[in-house]
């Protein structure tokens, strides 16, 4: 009798602590939510928040960055050369879960300016990140990586030509 109370007692345990890709999907769009708006509002520290110590990101046009204390220093950087973000929109596209990560399949359209510049620039493109479980049930990302679909060298070509 013990052992069927325990092995009811573990499975019942083990199911409220897994959740359905669809589960995690809702999860990522209020995390995806939350970064962007604080993206927006320049706020890299609560943006930080998000990532586990050995995160590594993996910027379009940019050198890797692993740890948190240089995806700081990247985005830092960044925000030195004066962009500002102005809109940015993550579409979930696909989201599946194996053992302690989940991987999160997407699209991006954003728009941001820099010193000089008389209208926003506008991008948009694709991205992954990898979610790492937490103990208490959050999520943090280990890995990301984005790509812009614009290509800056037509762009220029675009600009030659005027």
């Amino acid at each position: 009798m013990t052992t069927c109370l325990m092995v009811v007692v573990i499975f019942t345990a083990s199911k409220a602590f897994s959740q359905t890709d669809a589960e995690y999907k809702a999860k990522l769009e209020a995390l995806n939510k939350e970064m962007a708006k604080n993206m927006l509002a320049g706020n890299i520290e609560k943006i930080l928040v998000n990532y586990a110590a050995d995160a590594i990101s993996m910027p379009s046009y940019q050198p890797i960055s692993e740890g948190i204390p240089a995806i700081r220093k990247s985005n830092e950087e960044m925000m030195k050369t004066g962009v500002k973000f102005v809109s940015f929109v993550p579409t979930i596209k696909k989201v599946f879960s194996s053992g302690n990560l989940v991987m999160e399949i997407g699209l991006y359209q954003m728009s941001m300016t820099m010193p000089g510049m008389e209208k926003p620039m506008e991008d948009h493109g694709k991205y992954l990140n990898i979610w790492e479980k937490q103990k208490d049930g959050s999520l943090k990302v280990k890995v990301e990586t984005w790509n812009s679909d614009v290509d800056p060298m037509a762009a220029m070509g675009d600009m030659g030509k005027k």
